[in-house]
């Protein structure tokens, strides 16, 4: 038999009162996991409470029990409903907080989704720098048989440095033509100062 709220609410103090509506539909949805934890154990608290109140209750009615108070227990209908209305609130809590854990596992577990049309966009890659030797110059560069470069080892830079960078200059063909034209106006000029 459906209670009307008034009814269940005048049968409840007004913590329980609140515990029960926040389990609500409206309600339970505003809760976080932490919240509704604390909740569940309240609800199960008072929910055995009164299922072994009615009990006790019970068996008093039945005149199985010495009564705890002045008068006997008539019956634990009331009692029997609170514990009821607990074990609603309870199931909704319960249910709610599946549902977050099960939201949870799911964001955890679930890879990035790819978005379908959108065009990729390439992340620049920084221009490779390469290592400069002592004194701020950059290291020769030494060809490998397969045309590709490589930085030239320290010692080789060093030595190269020592003759002033000739090594370098040669693979300029402007300055190798310019150093053709001196060496051949020297040689010029040399044979021409032995005949005088």
């Amino acid at each position: 038999m459906p209670t009307s709220l008034t009814t269940k609410m005048s049968l409840l103090s007004e913590p329980e009162v609140r515990l029960v509506l926040s389990s609500t539909p409206g309600k339970v949805t505003e809760l976080s996991s932490r919240e509704l934890r604390g909740r569940i154990q309240r609800a199960r608290r008072l929910m055995k409470k009164y299922e072994d109140l009615a009990r006790i209750q019970r068996r008093e009615a039945l005149r199985k029990r010495v009564p705890t108070r002045s008068r006997r227990a008539e019956g634990n209908a009331n009692t029997v409903r609170k514990a009821r209305y607990f074990q609603q609130a309870l199931t909704r809590f319960e249910k709610r907080l599946a549902q977050l854990e099960r939201m949870a596992a799911r964001t955890l577990t679930r890879p990035p989704r790819k978005v379908v049309g959108a065009r990729r966009t390439r992340t620049a890659t920084p221009a490779r720098k390469t290592p400069r030797a002592s004194g701020g110059r950059k290291p020769v560069r030494r060809v490998r048989a397969a045309g590709r470069t490589a930085t030239a080892s320290v010692r080789e830079t060093r030595t190269q440095r020592s003759k002033g960078g000739a090594r370098k200059q040669q693979g300029f063909t402007a300055v190798r033509r310019n150093a053709h034209a001196v060496a051949r106006n020297r040689r010029t000029q040399a044979r021409k100062d032995q005949r005088r």
